[in-house]
């Protein structure tokens, strides 16, 4: 049997610390993972477009974090069930988003989560 002395084993209790605070969240196990992502389409046939048409082709396709529902915040990546809910109870409280990097308040969302969806999120 191996004996430990101090050093060693405050080693292994904060690796221990380490590793269940970084990988065992209760949301880790919770969300279900997107089986596929937002796809945006843009209507490329058209020579003239109003205003109205360009803002409505690039918004297309998007998640609106003012008016999502649950499913919808779930089509984003590394978006499930309880931090879709996260999302609406923050918009609830707190009212809408003024910019797409609040979502990084939003507790469980984080700025590489932000970053991952910037492209598939749109305020309006």
């Amino acid at each position: 049997m191996m004996k430990m002395d101090k050093k060693m084993l405050s080693g292994f209790m904060a690796s221990l610390c380490l590793a269940l605070g970084l990988g065992l969240s209760p949301f880790s196990y919770a969300e279900e993972t997107p089986t596929s992502t937002p796809s945006v389409s843009i209507e490329t046939h058209s020579f003239v477009a109003s205003d109205a048409k360009e803002n409505k082709a690039s918004t297309e396709g998007k998640v609106n974090l003012n008016t999502a529902t649950v499913d919808e915040l779930m089509g984003l990546k590394g978006i499930g069930k309880a931090k879709a809910q996260a999302i609406i109870d923050y918009r609830e409280q707190l009212g809408r988003f003024t910019s797409i990097d609040e979502l990084e308040k939003v507790f469980g969302i984080g700025m590489k989560l932000v970053e991952q969806n910037r492209d598939f999120i749109v305020i309006n």
